[in-house]
């Protein structure tokens, strides 16, 4: 069995304990398997042992990506896994993404799932994660999130690391850069992952949509043509006169798997919400288009 890294990015999660605990648990040969946990950890959950590293970062790796790209840079394996401080592994998480990527496939997204009992928490997570849900058939997708994904070596070898100008959508970038690399990117909705985010409170639900707005659109400008961005997307002044509108567009596109609408038809108003947010987020910070250079990695370097 090829060497395999889990690389999760923390900031002082009250989970990570748990997520750790789940994939000591997975169904997987774990025996060439490290984990490797970057950030800050202020509650002392992670407890290092033969299998897991913990990599301490200061205020300059504050992002994500930043820490991402430290555990790219830090890993011994072929295969990179990237998982969120928020999410609990299924028992065959690890399973269903060796598959696929012995099947032959570079690049391998999962499911989402989450629970029910706070709306707000609810809504939120469908807004975001409504085109990774469990029942959306297996396929060949136009992006990826870095919450549940494998991505061969290789691949960052050619693209590059994660980008770092950016608090949110870094994975939204990286993976239509590997599209543009040539690798297509696949959807095993078996490799699924409960997502618990800190996000049940109004004002955390709207921090949440206001932040991610501008670098979204940032990227979706950036690659008009891979992600069929609408050319309209391209006037500011849309975000706020056409909100509703903008906002009823993307809030059907939410529910437009039946599945989708039959489960969580009761969170429409909430979702619309966090669309409604989003175009006041993008019409507040509208973005600059800049092109960033692209950081290929040294495998042996280490930090």
């Amino acid at each position: 069995m090829k060497k395999v890294s889990i690389i999760i990015p923390n900031t002082d999660s009250l989970l990570i304990r748990e997520v750790i605990t789940s994939l000591k648990q997975q169904t997987a040969d774990m025996s060439a398997v490290e984990i490797i946990v970057v950030g800050s950890d202020e509650p002392g959950l992670v407890i290092e042992d033969e299998m897991v590293r913990f990599v301490p970062t200061g205020q300059s790796s504050s992002y994500a990506s930043n820490k991402r790209n430290i555990g790219i840079q830090t890993a011994e394996g072929a295969i990179l896994l990237f998982l969120d401080d928020d999410c609990l592994p299924a028992a065959d998480w690890l399973e269903h993404h060796l598959y696929r990527h012995g099947q032959g496939e570079q690049v391998v997204g999962g499911a989402v799932t989450f629970g029910t009992e706070n709306y707000l928490q609810l809504a939120d997570n469908v807004s975001a994660f409504h085109d990774l849900l469990p029942f959306t058939p297996e396929s060949v997708r136009p992006y990826l999130s870095t919450a549940n994904l494998s991505v061969n070596r290789k691949v960052v070898e050619k693209v590059g690391l994660m980008g770092t100008h950016m608090k949110r959508a870094e994975d939204l970038e990286w993976t239509v850069r590997f599209r543009a690399g040539g690798f297509r990117l696949y959807f095993e909705p078996r490799a699924a992952i409960f997502h618990k985010p800190a996000r049940n409170t109004i004002s955390k639900v709207w921090q949440h949509w206001v932040d991610d707005a501008p670098d979204t659109l940032r990227v979706r400008l950036m690659y008009q043509k891979l992600l069929k961005t609408p050319f309209v997307a391209n006037y500011r002044g849309m975000y706020l006169w056409g909100a509703p509108l903008v906002a009823a567009w993307a809030t059907a596109r939410t529910f437009s798997h039946a599945q989708t609408f039959y489960s969580y038809w009761h969170t429409l108003p909430a979702v619309y919400l966090t669309k409604m947010i989003w175009c006041w987020g993008a019409f507040l910070n509208f973005p600059k288009i800049s092109s960033q250079p692209l950081t290929r990695i040294n495998r042996n370097k280490k930090n």
